[in-house]
């Protein structure tokens, strides 16, 4: 994987901006298409997040690739609280829809304990979908006879920054817990199609785009049935 890429079209680029006396930078074009190899890096923040969220390519190319990050597990704590509170949201939802909570008061300790499970479970089930994908990248790679790298922090960060748009349910499933379970299949559909576009980005070789959705497609199909499994066991517990 190049150091530095140019996210329109792709083509390794040696550095993304030069610094001149003044604090004053000049974009570096790419060679090959000759657009500017990277606008985002004078963008803010708020402006790059919200074309990620858009699934634009270069969005996810600037965050995968040219911006360099230490470690991705503060991104995946981040991504683990929010999915445990989100599936507690839900089920209380569920169950207040079918009036099972009645008009007692709330037992916190069962509560606690709830959400504790729900960490448990939003646990496995991203570790499920990172093991997979990397099972897959890996079959890849084999497959083409070791001619392309396998770079297993960048595919971690790549579905971990896809996973990020979960959180985007928590504010639906509070503001709106009669359509919770609505919020939460729409929610995952943007997160399949999220992980496709980033996994694109990272993925090297030919047929980068199938590799991908074959990649996502075993990735959450193996997390829905160990979700599944672990739903069904706690429940006999």
């Amino acid at each position: 994987m190049a150091k530095f890429q140019c996210i329109e079209c792709g083509s390794e680029i040696d550095t993304l901006y030069r610094d001149y006396k003044g604090g004053s930078i000049k974009i570096s074009r790419c060679k090959v298409c000759d657009k500017v190899a990277d606008k985002y890096v004078e963008y803010d923040p708020v402006v790059i997040l919200l074309d990620a969220l858009l699934l634009q390519r270069q969005a996810y190319t600037h965050l995968l690739i040219n911006t360099k990050s230490d470690s991705p597990w503060h991104l995946a704590l981040l991504l683990w609280i929010c999915d445990a509170f989100s599936k507690l949201v839900l089920q209380r939802s569920e169950l207040s829809n079918k009036g099972l909570l009645g008009e007692h008061p709330i037992n916190y300790s069962y509560l606690g304990l709830e959400l504790y499970l729900n960490y448990i479970i939003a646990a496995s089930e991203l570790l499920t979908l990172l093991a997979t994908v990397l099972v897959v990248f890996f079959i890849k790679r084999v497959l083409h006879h070791r001619h392309i790298s396998i770079n297993s922090k960048l595919i971690t960060r790549a579905v971990i920054v896809a996973n990020l748009g979960r959180v985007l349910a928590i504010p639906a499933l509070l503001w709106g817990q009669s359509y919770g379970q609505l919020y939460s299949v729409l929610c995952q559909g943007y997160v399949c199609l999220s992980s496709v576009q980033a996994l694109r980005v990272v993925s090297e070789g030919n047929h980068g785009t199938l590799w991908a959705v074959l990649a996502v497609t075993l990735g959450f199909t193996t997390q829905f049935v160990v979700s599944n499994f672990l739903h069904t066991w706690l429940d006999h517990k």
